[in-house]
């Protein structure tokens, strides 16, 4: 059925109208609900990430991490450690000159120590973390801040993470740093930390992230430019000292991560044991996190792989020091609806115009510029442009157009056949030309008394038309005197044009077969050349030819989108003799049929059925099915012959109609192959085909 679809009358009309209203419908809802397709736009991204992230040379990187990781905790003992300990870390690390240090840590409660802590934290620019608290009341924050300078309408900023209050460390540590930053990063809706959040707002006061505070004690700025939109919705970007950089209106931070494997740890008892060269630190960003075992701060999901939550600060602070960063422009969903409504239109305009071949050709192309088009924006310019969300437009525009196109096709065709069967059949029934035509289809039909002379083998067949005259056919005989070509056929539709379809498929698959070539394959190949030459009513054949040696018991066969035969062996329940196959003939010219073989042992039984048997329907619309069928073929015995299958199968398919009207054409064609045996004189190349006789 797909060969006269796909070759048949351009797709127009209806299927256009379903295809406008599709894409009308998807750019509404790209517009007023886009929403909807977070999930495919941040799939995306995250492809966008695994197939192109960021590299960077590690004996280059511009951010250290120091982190109290398990041979740590395993050289000086489990967190937390004492606060002289970690004065002594702070100290080597800003002893060694780095650009600013960033501690992933609070220390709310007193300690022996603190004052060198202190003292360590005040000597150089270092910035310790704070911690929001989402529960609680609102208590009023008079702890220092980085101030804020606002170009743009100054208040709330939208969309923030907001914190009732905030834990601080003790105030004599949290007075002497010189920096102090948030260190809460919450992920995504899905859990995914695509984003680095750079401001927070707590009890009001706007709060720089512990990455962008150690950003600014690096650029030595005294304060944080806020560029917020002119209609007051939000933010536009943030400017550091001489540095401005883009943002989402939240404040956040698309995060470009590089591999993981590609931020080699300092362990931090490398540092206390001076086993790290100041040349480490020398002019660099130092980041101090736990990442050891049993510590809060353990792995989060990232596009790319599960990291600690002090890599991925690294990693934010990094993009910020690269000024290289992802965004998603502004304009970005207007260039999205564009493609949609432009290669939409483009494949309601072409597809339907084009031809079968070219149409396979023209179908990809906007899948396939769709993923160069992102894929390239992301690697050259870290834009994060969703190509998803068009692809899926134009999916379900191709298959508007591919299921309005079969619909109305099929329409038409029902329609025009039913009208032409109409027409013939008044005209048949008024003079007696439907009986004559069924005499003249049953006659050109051979007979299994023809072969019967042959011991080797056994052999019945039968079809009854659904209506007075069917498009079933079937046909055997004799190609030489050890091989023996059977064949079972069903023509799309019933009627006088399936019988006389019929008749010229079956006249031309005999000549092809009688030309003396026996690849069954080449045969088929030749008869579906033959048959389509002239067909213009684009009618179709589902076709089961097999070649049998006689003396061999091989059955060469091919399956040309036919129901697979049945074989019955001796203690075995009934199987289907399957294959790879190919279409029905007049689907596809030149299609490549293969000639396949089954061994068959003396003795077995091949039924080949039209789907007349496995879909024998009753009143009520229920279908006999194929399981049923080998359930009524396994239970006859297994010395039964040809006729007493093809009897028996015929009786049980009437039996389960109970009289309703035949849905289809009905014919059976059996086979036993019962061994090598001497043939009798005289036996030749006899055939049992009306058209030979």
């Amino acid at each position: 059925m797909a060969g006269p679809i796909l070759a048949g009358p351009n797709l127009a009309g209806l299927t256009r109208r379903v295809a406008a209203g599709v894409l009308l419908l998807f750019l509404f809802l790209q517009v007023a609900a886009p929403s909807l397709f977070v999930a495919p736009r941040l799939a995306l991204f995250d492809l966008y990430q695994r197939v192109a992230p960021r590299h960077r040379d590690p004996a280059q990187a511009p951010v250290v991490i120091v982190a109290v990781d398990d041979p740590s905790l395993k050289a000086i003992g489990q967190w937390p450690w004492p606060r002289a300990v970690q004065a002594r870390l702070v100290k080597a690390i800003l002893g060694a000159q780095p650009a600013a240090l960033g501690v992933d840590v609070l220390w709310s409660e007193p300690g022996a120590g603190d004052d060198a802590l202190a003292q360590a934290l005040g000597d150089g620019p270092a910035a310790i973390g704070l911690a929001g608290v989402k529960a609680g009341q609102i208590d009023a924050d008079t702890g220092p801040l980085s101030p804020v300078i606002f170009h743009g309408p100054a208040g709330p900023i939208p969309g923030l993470p907001y914190f009732p209050s905030v834990l601080r460390s003790l105030s004599a540590i949290d007075l002497a740093a010189p920096g102090h930053g948030v260190m809460s990063n919450d992920p995504d809706g899905d859990g995914v930390f695509r984003h680095l959040r750079l401001l927070s707002s707590i009890a009001g006061r706007v709060t720089p992230d512990l990455s962008l505070e150690v950003y600014r004690l690096a650029a030595r700025a005294s304060y944080l430019s806020l560029y917020t939109a002119p209609d007051g919705r939000g933010l536009r970007g943030i400017g550091v000292g001489p540095s401005t950089f883009p943002t989402e209106p939240d404040g956040a931070l698309w995060i470009d991560y590089t591999p993981r494997d590609e931020w080699p740890l300092i362990s931090a008892a490398d540092v206390l044991a001076g086993r790290v060269r100041p040349q480490a630190f020398d002019g660099r960003l130092v980041l101090i996190g736990l990442t050891g075992t049993g510590l809060v701060d353990q792995m989060r999901k990232t596009p790319v792989e599960s990291m600690s939550g002090i890599e991925i600060r690294a990693q934010g602070l990094e993009n910020l020091l690269a000024g290289r960063l992802a965004s998603r422009p502004a304009w970005a969903p207007i260039l999205e609806v564009g493609l949609t409504l432009v290669l939409g239109l483009f494949l309601m305009g072409v597809l339907p115009a084009v031809r079968r071949l070219r149409r396979f050709a023209a179908a990809p192309a906007p899948f396939v510029l769709l993923g160069v088009l992102g894929v390239a924006l992301w690697s050259r310019y870290r834009l994060m442009v969703d190509v998803a969300t068009p692809a899926l437009a134009c999916g379900t525009v191709l298959v508007a157009l591919l299921g309005g196109g079969l619909a109305e096709v099929d329409a038409q065709r029902r329609r025009l056949r039913r009208d032409l069967e109409l027409g013939r059949l008044a005209a048949a029934r008024a003079e007696g030309e439907l009986e004559a035509a069924r005499r003249i289809q049953m006659g050109i039909l051979p007979k299994p008394e023809a072969l019967a002379s042959d011991p080797r083998f056994d052999l019945d067949a039968v079809m009854e038309p659904a209506r007075q005259i069917g498009g079933d056919l079937y046909d055997f005989f004799k190609i030489d005197a050890d091989h023996l070509f059977i064949a079972v056929g069903d023509v799309s539709g019933k009627g006088l044009p399936a019988a006389l379809f019929m008749a010229l498929g079956k006249s031309l698959c005999m000549s092809c077969a009688l030309r003396g070539e026996t690849d069954i394959g080449a045969i088929v190949r030749r008869a579906n050349a033959e048959i389509s030459r002239d067909n213009p009513e684009m009618l179709f054949i589902t076709l089961y030819a097999a070649i049998l040696d006689l003396e061999t018991g091989l059955l060469s066969f091919c399956n040309a989108g036919h129901d697979p035969p049945f074989l019955l062996r001796a203690g075995d329940p009934a199987a289907a003799i399957t294959g790879e196959g190919g279409p029905p003939l007049c689907v596809m010219d030149d299609f490549p049929y293969r000639t396949e073989t089954r061994q068959l042992a003396p003795g077995d039984l091949v039924c080949v059925t039209t789907d007349g048997v496995t879909e024998a329907m009753t009143a009520a619309g229920v279908l006999i099915g194929r399981p049923a069928v080998e359930r009524i073929l396994a239970a006859l015995p297994a010395d039964a012959g040809a006729r007493e299958v093809t009897a028996a199968l015929r009786a049980a398919v009437a039996a389960f109609v109970a009289g309703a009207e035949p849905s289809d054409d009905l014919t059976i064609l059996t086979i036993r192959w019962r061994g090598a045996a001497p043939l009798p004189e005289g036996e030749g190349g006899a055939h049992g085909s009306a058209m030979g006789r």
